[in-house]
């Protein structure tokens, strides 16, 4: 039996680094007419799950959006939260070399846990400083009852 050399795997970054660099060397390229690169990838707003006695909260960053831009779903048991970031171009004698932010529509699906309420009306969402917080509320556990036994 023939043993073959461990060779270590290369990450998705480091292959989509050098994607990138390849696609960068064509001759068909000219900065001025691409868009910027930001728009080849898929947005994904950063995520954070919560927990309290009474709710859970969901926070998305979405940082440059207005309320109109971000639509809030329940379906089913699953939370959609989706919108999109518009490229407003300003050119105003400046040329864009580097675009690091993220423009795009997006959606994230948030699969809620079975104790919390599946009401619209009872889920809130505020967007402030380019934070959105959705707040689900638990389900209020049913008090323990003792049940008495009766003879006939």
């Amino acid at each position: 039996m023939k043993i073959l050399p461990w060779r270590e795997r290369p990450s998705p970054i480091s292959l989509q680094s050098e994607l990138e660099e390849l696609m960068n060397r064509f001759p068909f390229k000219d900065s001025a007419s691409r868009l910027p690169e930001i728009f080849g990838r898929r947005v994904v707003p950063p995520v954070n799950i919560a927990e309290t006695e009474k709710s859970w909260c969901v926070s998305v960053e979405l940082p440059g959006l207005q309320e109109k831009d971000i639509q809030v779903q329940l379906m089913g048991e699953q939370l959609l939260i989706s919108g999109e970031r518009k490229w407003e171009e300003e050119r105003k004698n400046k040329e864009y070399h580097t675009v690091e932010s993220q423009y795009g529509s997006f959606e994230r699906s948030i699969r809620l846990p079975a104790n919390v309420r599946l009401d619209p009306e009872n889920i809130s969402a505020t967007y402030k400083r380019g934070i959105l917080e959705v707040t689900v509320p638990k389900l209020e556990p049913t008090p323990a009852a003792k049940i008495p036994v009766r003879s006939n």
